[in-house]
């Protein structure tokens, strides 16, 4: 069996997807349409079909891969969202995604869904700075916080180290587990803890930028609380690069010293691809596009 070179990729998140072909670890044009995440069902998936048609345009491609927050049944294509996009639980994406595409160029293709986290790592690990890099772990802070392992361009899931299923999110940590700390539901608690006003985590880091002394502390405390937690499991998997993407890392500047000092020597930086490493990857990971059969495994 060939394939065409290129894979359509697509980005879900609670709020947006994102779509486009990539060819050789190019992005072509992006398409990134809103997304209501308390819509229906079908409004939901009528929106996550038409980006991908927008997407694949006039490019060839020989199958899709589709980045996608959990809790989701990643082999078998269900999804088990709780808050966001809770019309869609227990539903089969795959077979209503290939209802909706029948009689277009994607009809019929192979579709295989991978944790965002991990597709946001593997694409990071294909480009730019963390090109090259033996071992990279990757960090997603938004709703919650999501973590890739990869070592040498494959999941790590089994690395020394690594916690199980590749998932910081669920380190104990201060009572409780790490994301409790380290998302922007955390950055909104903290700051109504100080100061009695419940803003956003976006509200919160424009008020950052304006020397706010609560804003910035909320911040600095994510950064010293990311870094303690992190810090068992990264003493032993020896990351030779830790990259932030996600929406909190949009507001890195206000976090950067605290994280890298309780991270140290350890090197950390911030995404300069955002949401399109998680095309690259997801494209990367579907490994038919090479090939190579069954899809590398992405939970």
């Amino acid at each position: 069996m060939t394939f065409p070179d290129a894979v359509l990729a697509l980005d879900i998140g609670g709020t947006h997807v994102t779509a486009a072909s990539v060819t050789a670890g190019e992005l072509g044009p992006q398409v990134r349409l809103a997304v209501d995440g308390r819509a229906s069902a079908g409004e939901i998936l009528e929106i996550w079909a038409r980006g991908a048609l927008l997407g694949v345009g006039q490019t060839p491609v020989s199958a899709v891969g589709i980045s996608v927050p959990g809790p989701f049944d990643y082999a078998g294509g269900i999804a088990r969202f709780e808050h966001k996009l809770s019309a869609l639980k227990d539903l089969d994406i795959g077979a209503a995604l290939r209802e909706r595409w029948q009689g277009t160029p994607l009809d019929g293709l192979s579709i295989s869904f991978f944790n965002d986290a991990v597709a946001f790592a593997l694409g990071e690990s294909t480009a730019r700075q963390g090109q090259g890099i033996h071992r990279l772990l990757g960090l997603t802070l938004g709703t919650g916080l999501g973590s890739g392992f990869i070592v040498d361009g494959r999941p790590g899931t089994a690395e020394e180290g690594v916690p199980s299923g590749g998932e910081v999110w669920q380190l104990p940590f201060r009572g409780g587990v790490v994301e409790d700390f380290t998302s922007a539901p955390a950055l909104r608690r903290a700051y109504q803890a100080l100061s009695g006003e419940e803003l956003d985590a976006r509200q919160i880091a424009q008020l950052a930028e304006t020397d706010n002394a609560r804003a910035q502390q909320v911040y600095q405390d994510l950064g010293r609380d990311l870094a303690a937690a992190l810090s068992p499991c990264v003493q032993v998997f020896r990351p030779d690069l830790i990259v932030l993407g996600g929406q909190v890392s949009r507001a890195w500047a206000h976090f950067e010293t605290p994280l890298r000092a309780g991270l140290r020597p350890f090197k950390v930086a911030c995404s300069s691809l955002l949401d399109e490493a998680n095309l690259l990857g997801a494209a990367a990971l579907y490994r038919p596009m090479l090939g190579l059969s069954p899809p590398l495994d992405a939970r």
